[in-house]
């Protein structure tokens, strides 16, 4: 951030962050010029590695933490000095495990948005993205979706495994646990996807986006559960469940989103391996300071 010249801030209109069972794994926050939206995701062991209310919400909670004091830092820097405290924090964490593989450690998604002065008094926004957190901007074309969908097919495989079952709220079938297995093999690997890891580097491959904004206008930032009353169920366009967040019907969508749920509890209707996921979002609004 840029205290000697003009600087752009965003200002918080609208938050909620549910858990989609015991323990919330995303996260929400900004400050100055910075916003961000987290989902983290568990490894695949019983031993629980950190000391958080599950390792995934340990580091989506160490994420946020971190990124409130790299806020004052240049963009640029502020992935890659993410990066290595990380890997620092959580050596030091797992010291007191003998060996910590990639199946044991947790990882996260990770969208980060950046205001600066725009054209014509317009604030110009800049997103990082690692996995498949979103944002919905709103353009001179558009709400227009920024995410990273490089895990993709590793997702439909996942799908393909689970097919038509309905299963039981909180279990995953044994195929499917297979399947996460080998898509894990793929994380952060030049033919796999990319996302927030303790142990395997990350920083310089986020997927990037830019937009010129009006000044005041809505941004939506939001986890993959949240975004289910789209890609899931199909209850709304990206376009229309904008419109709704900027109107301040958040709490309306977060309750219509559970009931979607509830109404198909073994995720036979609209396959899935949570039957709840965490879903969060954030309506943050770019301003100029001053």
């Amino acid at each position: 951030m840029n205290a000697t010249g003009p600087i752009s801030r965003f200002r918080s209109l609208d938050r909620l962050s549910l858990p989609g069972s015991r323990v919330n794994e995303d996260g929400i926050g900004l400050r100055g010029s910075f916003a961000w939206v987290i989902d983290g995701a568990t490894g695949l062991s019983d031993e629980q590695l950190t000391s958080g209310g599950s390792d995934a919400a340990w580091l989506a909670g160490l994420i946020g933490d971190r990124l409130m004091d790299l806020a004052g830092e240049e963009g640029d820097a502020v992935l890659s000095r993410l990066e290595a405290d990380i890997h620092s924090i959580f050596r030091e964490t797992t010291a007191h495990v003998p060996e910590v593989g990639d199946r044991h450690a947790p990882s996260a998604c990770l969208g980060l948005v950046e205001a600066h002065p725009g054209e014509g008094g317009q604030v110009r926004v800049q997103g990082r993205f690692l996995g498949d957190v979103i944002a919905l901007v709103p353009t001179e074309r558009g709400v227009v979706r920024w995410t990273d969908e490089r895990a993709k097919p590793f997702e439909k495989k996942t799908l393909a495994a689970l097919g038509a079952r309905e299963h039981a709220p909180g279990s995953i079938p044994e195929a499917v646990k297979r399947q996460i297995l080998e898509n894990r093999t793929k994380l952060n690997r030049p033919d796999g996807y990319w996302v927030v890891n303790p142990l395997r580097p990350w920083a310089g491959r986020e997927l990037r986006f830019e937009a010129q904004v009006k000044a005041g206008e809505h941004i939506v930032l939001a986890t993959d559960g949240f975004m289910r009353l789209v890609d899931v169920f199909g209850a709304y366009s990206d376009t229309a469940l904008h419109a709704r967040l900027a109107a301040g019907d958040g709490p309306d969508l977060m309750q219509e989103l559970r009931e979607r749920e509830r109404s198909d509890l073994l995720a036979g209707a609209y396959p899935r391996v949570k039957t709840h996921d965490d879903a969060t979002f954030l309506v943050i609004a770019a301003e100029p300071y001053g």
